[in-house]
């Protein structure tokens, strides 16, 4: 049993094509951890929690966040954004307990500016 859960979010706006690309690959990357699904639309991707159309704003994301948290039952919980790959290690590191930890080791696209942008 793992004594992490890994916390989906989605606003339910990427296209559906990408989303199957970024969950399958989330799936090999967590291994036998548990998975909660907080959407805005019904989906069948682990534990779903659908808040319906609340809209996407920063606040949103992060009462989404918390709603897969606090439904968790392990020890640790890792975030996973509907529009991120995630390698395996990312769900491998365990901080001390009761501490935050934010992996600021990424690489983004950003595919919606032109010429696309790499940082």
């Amino acid at each position: 049993m793992s004594d992490l859960t890994v916390i989906y979010y989605t606003a339910n706006k990427i296209s559906a094509h990408f989303a199957a690309h970024t969950m399958r690959y989330l799936l090999a990357s967590i291994g036998d951890s548990p998975l909660i699904t907080v959407s805005q639309v019904p989906m069948t991707f682990g534990e779903n929690i659908c808040v319906g159309d609340i809209g996407v704003s920063t606040r949103n994301i992060y009462r989404q966040a918390l709603l897969g948290a606090r439904r968790a039952t392990t020890t640790y919980i890792g975030m996973a954004e509907d529009d991120t790959l995630y390698a395996p290690t990312h769900f491998q590191y365990r901080s001390n307990s009761g501490l935050f930890a934010y992996n600021r080791n990424t690489q983004s696209i950003f595919t919606w500016t032109r010429p696309a942008t790499f940082s």
